[in-house]
Parts: structure tokens; sequence; C-alpha cells
């Protein structure tokens, strides 16, 4: 086989780039080049030679959580809600706490050492998560997110050995993938800083972080992988050697009420950029999360689209299956470095929440989703059924904002997050 190959003559860029331009026939090769919101420019072609060296693989074995979505309401329902998602298909619960509840209930029959489970509370109910999950054997996978960042006095509330940050919002707002990693990882270092100060940087043993996926296949993939990678730079520089679990779900910024079905189609998608860039569990919102009631058909779809993905696809049996390519490989460097740079920029300034209080990572938003929003408006971006060939006889659903799945802690942070759909009905509207 090395003989075979040794009787091929290796084709360099330039000849690539000249071929290229042969075929187009007049056309400016500039053209062909995409430059991203985030100032990338990326090329109709990679080669070789746009690596600095023979990456390895940023995560070599991978399998993840099929996550359900599950609202917290009534104990009992609820419970047979959760066991009834294990028990077709789900590997992994994500459980949104807002009131005082009967853990014991809630959690009947549920053996939570065998899967993954996310407890995302407010702090008010943050203690009786910890007091009744350290009454029982909850195993390595169980975590406990209430991102206090903005307190007097931020603390490893839920054990004293995990870290659980939640940066969906930064994405769910708009900022451009660069700026997305970029504070994400701010987020994660003002928690590493704080640990240090307190001298407990020895006991961290988890590193949990919750993200946002979007619609845009490819980059979804290296902004995934860039994230990882930079996370674990980060940790080098405190010494702390930990593991990492990335925790995504699909996007709610391009989903909408209007043909609610392509939801469904783009959430795959953005199931399988989490895959394929090393995601350790996935959370598929249902189609109609945001404007209907938790139901068995939606749940059922969301789960059938990731267990497709494994059962069918077996995206779950090759490690970094992206390693080598000299698209997403040269895209995650790129990311790496501009997101680090901008990092620096942000701890320049104080760190993330010297930035919050100053507006700088409000504004940075902002300045993006405005962006992001025009290109909606104009077509530019496209969602089909929405703002390119919309049903003109479909009603509308009335969202009902009871149904919200959480406020992505907005009113915290001062960072809304936005819903593409809604700036087009706003528009017609007007």
């Amino acid at each position: 086989m090395q003989k075979l190959f040794t009787e091929f003559t290796p084709t360099t860029a330039a000849q690539w780039k000249e071929q290229l331009v042969k075929d187009l026939k007049g056309i400016d090769y500039n053209t062909l080049v995409w430059k991203t919101n985030s100032g990338i420019d990326v090329q109709p072609f990679y080669t070789k030679e746009n690596l600095n060296s023979n990456p390895a693989p940023v995560f070599t074995t991978h399998d993840w959580a099929i996550c359900e979505l599950i609202r917290v309401e009534n104990e009992k329902q609820t419970n047979a809600l959760a066991l009834n998602a294990l028990q077709n298909g789900a590997s992994g619960l994500v459980f949104h706490i807002s009131s005082s509840l009967n853990y014991a209930l809630l959690l009947k029959d549920i053996l939570l050492e065998h899967i993954y489970c996310l407890f995302k509370v407010v702090p008010a109910h943050q203690k009786e998560v910890i007091t009744f999950l350290s009454s029982i054997n909850s195993g390595d996978n169980c975590y406990i997110e209430c991102d206090d960042l903005l307190s007097s006095n931020p603390e490893l509330k839920n054990t004293s050995s995990t870290i659980a940050v939640n940066t969906t919002l930064y994405q769910e707002a708009g900022a451009n993938t660069i700026h997305e990693i970029a504070f994400s990882i701010a987020h994660i270092n003002e928690y590493l800083n704080h640990v240090s100060e307190n001298n407990q940087l020895a006991g961290i043993k988890k590193i949990h972080v919750s993200i946002s996926v979007g619609g845009d296949f490819f980059m979804e993939i290296a902004k995934i992988r860039a994230l990882r990678k930079s996370i674990e730079f980060l940790m080098q520089y405190y010494s702390v050697n930990a593991p990492i679990h990335i925790h995504a779900q699909t996007t709610l910024l391009n989903k909408s009420s209007i043909d609610s079905y392509n939801n469904m189609l783009r959430s795959t998608t953005e199931a399988m950029s989490a895959s394929i860039g090393g995601a350790n569990s996935i959370l598929v919102l249902p189609f109609d999360v945001e404007f209907n009631a938790t139901n068995d058909f939606s749940s059922r779809m969301a789960r059938n689209q990731q267990l497709i993905l494994k059962d069918e696809s077996y995206l779950n049996v090759v490690a970094d299956i992206s390693a080598g390519s000299y698209y997403i490989e040269t895209i995650t460097e790129i990311l790496c470095e501009k997101a680090w740079e901008h990092f620096k920029t942000i701890e320049a300034k104080g760190g993330l929440k010297a930035t919050l209080k100053s507006n700088y990572i409000q504004d940075s938003i902002h300045t993006d989703a405005e962006v992001l929003i025009e290109q909606f408006k104009i077509g530019k971006l496209v969602l089909v059924g929405i703002n390119k060939f919309q049903n003109k006889n479909e009603k509308k659903e009335r969202t009902d904002t009871r149904h919200k799945i959480e406020d992505r802690f907005s009113s915290c942070y001062g960072i809304k997050s936005i819903k593409l759909s809604d700036h087009l009905e706003n528009m017609t509207a007007n």
C-alpha cells in the first residue's frame, strides 16, 4: 500500500488553486471565500499545508448520554415522565427545578448512579438538592448547576470538587462563535480563580460546562473541540487535572412556532454537531418546547433523533470522527487562537464579573445579535418556513410563557436571549 502511494505525485495547495481558477472560467476566486460573523475567512478548500502539525484527536473515547428535559411541577407525575424516558431510550435526565420538592418522591426508582443527571436549580433551592443527593448513592455522573457567578462570594456549593457552569446564554443571545468561546473560558476562569484564592484547587475533580449548539454544522463541531482544548489549556495554568464534561443542548435561537416541524430537522443537525464535536451528554429540546406543554409525541421524537444517531448512524463508536479533517482541524485552531486572544482582553479588563458589570460583555453580544438579526431580516440567513418559503395559510401558535424552559440566567447577567422568528414577526407587524 505504501508503494502505491509513492507512485502518485503529491498535489500542492497552489496547484489545487490554479486548477480551481481555471475551472471558474473568469469568476473571481475570492467570491468562493466565506467570511463568518466571527471574521474568519473560510476557504473553498483546505490541504495539509493549512496545518502547522499533525494534530492529535481532541478526545479518545466517545459515547454520550441521551438526555430528556424534565420540567418539575408535580413530583409524582414528573417521576413517571422520567421513568418513561429512561425505559424508552434516554440515558440522562435534565431536571429544571424552581420550587421546594420532595426529592425522595421525585427520584423514586431512578438509579442515579447508572445514568447522567443534571439538576438545574435556583439558589434558593440548591441546598435541598445537595442534602438529598448526599444521603443517597448518586454516582459520579450527577451534577448540580446553580451558577452564582455574580454573587458577592461564589462558592462550589454543589460539591467541594465540581465546577458546574452554564454558558448557554451566550449563544442563545446571539454571540458569534469566537465571543462565545472566549466568554465561556472567562466564565470558567472566574470560578477557578476564586477556588485558587481559597487554596482549593487540589480538590477540583470535575469540570461541567453547559453549552448551546447552533445550526452552523461544521463550525459548531469545531467550536466544541476548540472549547475543550481551551479549557484544558486553562486548567494547565492552574495545574488542575480533572475530566471535562461538556453538556450540549440544541439552541432555541433558530426555532419557531411557525412551520414548527422544521425544528426537528434543525435540532438533528445540531445534535450531530454536538456528537461529532465531542459532547458528553446531549439534550435535544422538543420541537414545540416553547409553545406547548410537555407531551409524549414531541418528547419521543427528541429522544429518537439521538437514538437514530447512535443505533442507525453509529456516531458513538468512533472517537473524534473529525480528527484529521483539514477543514475542521484548521477552523478548530483558528477558533482556539482568536478566542484565547479575546479571553486575554476580558482578563485585562478585570475578568468576566468586571466586564459584565461594565456591560462590555452585554454590548459585545448585542452588536453580534444585531448583525444576526439583520442577516435574517434581509434573507442572507435563511430559516426555511420562517423567512423563506413560508406557508401563508398557517396560523401561528401562540407562545405560552409558562412553558419556557428557563430564563437562561438573563435576568441575573443582563444578557437577553433572542428568537430570530420573533424579529421577522415584529418587522411584518410594523
